[in-house]
Protein backbone atom coordinates (compact mmCIF):
# COMPACT_ATOMS: atom_id res chain seq x y z
CA UNK A 1 0.00 0.00 0.00
CA UNK A 2 2.80 2.38 0.86
CA UNK A 3 4.20 2.03 -3.23
CA UNK A 4 1.02 2.86 -4.45
CA UNK A 5 0.64 5.92 -2.32
CA UNK A 6 3.70 7.18 -2.92
CA UNK A 7 2.71 6.49 -6.81
CA UNK A 8 -0.44 8.80 -6.59
CA UNK A 9 0.82 11.15 -4.58
CA UNK A 10 3.92 11.62 -7.30
CA UNK A 11 1.01 11.47 -10.25
CA UNK A 12 -0.52 14.11 -9.33
CA UNK A 13 2.29 16.14 -7.87
CA UNK A 14 4.40 16.16 -10.80
CA UNK A 15 1.41 16.30 -13.42
CA UNK A 16 0.37 19.37 -11.47
CA UNK A 17 4.08 20.90 -11.47
CA UNK A 18 4.74 19.85 -15.28
CA UNK A 19 1.04 21.84 -15.98
CA UNK A 20 2.56 24.98 -14.44
CA UNK A 21 5.87 23.99 -16.16
CA UNK A 22 4.25 24.46 -20.34
CA UNK A 23 2.93 28.04 -20.10
CA UNK A 24 6.50 29.02 -18.65
CA UNK A 25 8.12 27.43 -21.62
CA UNK A 26 6.03 27.25 -24.17
CA UNK A 27 3.38 29.88 -23.77
CA UNK A 28 3.05 33.43 -24.68
CA UNK A 29 0.76 35.72 -26.69
CA UNK A 30 -1.04 34.38 -29.24
CA UNK A 31 -0.47 30.68 -28.31
CA UNK A 32 -2.75 28.20 -27.36
CA UNK A 33 -2.75 25.02 -25.48
CA UNK A 34 -3.44 21.73 -27.45
CA UNK A 35 -7.70 21.14 -27.25
CA UNK A 36 -7.14 18.25 -25.42
CA UNK A 37 -4.64 20.01 -22.82
CA UNK A 38 -6.73 22.87 -22.60
CA UNK A 39 -10.18 20.83 -22.57
CA UNK A 40 -8.16 18.25 -19.85
CA UNK A 41 -6.64 21.52 -17.65
CA UNK A 42 -10.16 23.35 -17.91
CA UNK A 43 -11.58 26.68 -18.70
CA UNK A 44 -8.57 28.92 -17.05
CA UNK A 45 -5.58 27.50 -19.00
CA UNK A 46 -5.59 28.94 -22.25
CA UNK A 47 -5.29 32.21 -20.77
CA UNK A 48 -2.39 30.92 -18.80
CA UNK A 49 -0.78 29.90 -21.60
CA UNK A 50 -1.36 32.84 -22.95
CA UNK A 51 0.18 34.75 -20.72
CA UNK A 52 2.94 32.58 -20.57
CA UNK A 53 6.51 32.74 -20.63
CA UNK A 54 6.80 36.75 -21.50
CA UNK A 55 3.73 37.38 -18.64
CA UNK A 56 6.01 34.98 -15.98
CA UNK A 57 9.63 36.71 -17.12
CA UNK A 58 7.87 40.10 -16.26
CA UNK A 59 6.58 39.09 -12.86
CA UNK A 60 10.26 37.75 -12.08
CA UNK A 61 11.36 41.10 -13.11
CA UNK A 62 8.91 42.83 -11.29
CA UNK A 63 9.94 40.70 -7.62
CA UNK A 64 13.99 41.80 -8.69
CA UNK A 65 14.31 38.11 -9.43
CA UNK A 66 18.04 38.15 -10.68
CA UNK A 67 18.79 36.93 -14.49
CA UNK A 68 15.06 36.98 -14.75
CA UNK A 69 14.99 35.34 -18.54
CA UNK A 70 17.52 32.18 -17.07
CA UNK A 71 15.37 32.11 -13.74
CA UNK A 72 12.06 31.44 -15.67
CA UNK A 73 13.85 28.92 -17.87
CA UNK A 74 15.37 27.17 -14.88
CA UNK A 75 11.55 27.40 -13.18
CA UNK A 76 9.48 25.98 -16.11
CA UNK A 77 12.53 22.68 -17.00
CA UNK A 78 11.83 22.18 -13.47
CA UNK A 79 8.38 22.48 -13.31
CA UNK A 80 7.78 20.53 -16.51
CA UNK A 81 10.77 18.13 -17.16
CA UNK A 82 10.87 17.63 -13.09
CA UNK A 83 6.94 16.87 -13.05
CA UNK A 84 6.98 14.75 -15.39
CA UNK A 85 10.13 12.58 -13.64
CA UNK A 86 8.66 12.43 -10.67
CA UNK A 87 5.63 11.19 -11.65
CA UNK A 88 7.21 8.58 -13.40
CA UNK A 89 9.37 8.10 -10.40
CA UNK A 90 12.45 8.76 -12.59
CA UNK A 91 15.73 11.04 -11.04
CA UNK A 92 13.27 11.06 -8.17
CA UNK A 93 15.51 12.16 -5.49
CA UNK A 94 17.51 15.23 -7.37
CA UNK A 95 14.64 16.22 -8.99
CA UNK A 96 12.29 16.59 -5.95
CA UNK A 97 14.80 18.18 -4.56
CA UNK A 98 14.78 20.75 -7.56
CA UNK A 99 11.26 20.72 -7.42
CA UNK A 100 11.16 21.42 -3.59
CA UNK A 101 13.49 24.59 -3.80
CA UNK A 102 11.57 25.89 -6.97
CA UNK A 103 8.37 25.94 -4.50
CA UNK A 104 10.14 27.54 -1.59
CA UNK A 105 11.40 30.37 -3.77
CA UNK A 106 8.03 30.81 -5.74
CA UNK A 107 6.23 30.76 -1.91
CA UNK A 108 8.90 33.20 -0.68
CA UNK A 109 9.35 35.47 -3.80
CA UNK A 110 5.50 35.66 -4.77
CA UNK A 111 2.99 34.50 -2.21
CA UNK A 112 3.92 35.52 1.13
CA UNK A 113 3.04 38.77 1.03
CA UNK A 114 -0.87 37.57 0.28
CA UNK A 115 -0.99 34.97 3.46
CA UNK A 116 -1.16 31.73 3.78
CA UNK A 117 -4.84 30.86 2.32
CA UNK A 118 -6.84 32.84 -0.94
CA UNK A 119 -5.95 33.75 -4.32
CA UNK A 120 -2.45 34.47 -4.71
CA UNK A 121 -1.58 32.55 -1.00
CA UNK A 122 1.50 30.84 -0.56
CA UNK A 123 -0.58 27.81 0.68
CA UNK A 124 -0.45 25.71 -3.02
CA UNK A 125 3.16 26.22 -3.37
CA UNK A 126 4.15 25.22 0.20
CA UNK A 127 1.62 22.03 -0.23
CA UNK A 128 3.35 21.51 -3.34
CA UNK A 129 6.89 22.03 -2.51
CA UNK A 130 6.32 19.94 0.83
CA UNK A 131 4.98 16.94 -1.10
CA UNK A 132 8.36 17.50 -3.43
CA UNK A 133 10.63 17.08 -0.27
CA UNK A 134 8.47 14.70 1.12
CA UNK A 135 8.99 12.65 -1.92
CA UNK A 136 12.55 13.41 -1.95
CA UNK A 137 13.23 12.40 1.27
CA UNK A 138 11.16 9.00 1.54
CA UNK A 139 12.13 7.97 -2.69
CA UNK A 140 10.03 6.89 -5.18
CA UNK A 141 8.62 3.87 -3.91
CA UNK A 142 8.52 0.16 -5.69
CA UNK A 143 6.45 1.65 -8.67
CA UNK A 144 8.77 3.47 -10.64
CA UNK A 145 11.39 3.99 -12.67
CA UNK A 146 14.28 4.29 -10.38
CA UNK A 147 13.07 1.29 -8.82
CA UNK A 148 13.04 -0.83 -12.00
CA UNK A 149 16.49 0.83 -12.93
CA UNK A 150 17.44 -0.27 -9.75
CA UNK A 151 16.71 -3.86 -9.51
Amino acid sequence: MRDLGLLLLRIVAGITLAAHGYPKLFGGPGKQPHPLLARTMGPNYPAAVERGRPGFVAGLTKMAVPYPEQAATLSGLTELGGGLALAAGFLTRPVALAAAFNMGVATWKAHWKNGFYGQGGFEFPLLLGTTALVIGLTGPGAISVDALLLS
